[in-house]
């Protein structure tokens, strides 16, 4: 399951709360539930990504070779 599907659930449990009062207290949970789960899954996918800087640039490993 992706974020946007745990968003859309979070939204429909929101709209069920809101068009069935007596349950109300349920669907709010519920759609907390999904706000959670899509937080956790939002932290899974988040890295430093393409960009990020370590020892291996463009010309290859920098770590061991003299400076001019």
């Amino acid at each position: 399951m992706n974020i946007s599907d745990c968003r859309k659930m979070q939204l429909w449990c929101l709209q069920r709360a809101k068009t069935e009062p007596a349950q109300s207290l349920k669907w709010l949970g519920q759609a907390e539930r999904w706000r959670t789960l899509g937080r956790n899954q939002s932290q899974q996918t988040q890295h430093a990504g393409p960009m990020s800087m370590g020892p291996y640039t463009v010309n290859g490993d920098v770590r061991n070779k003299q400076q001019a």
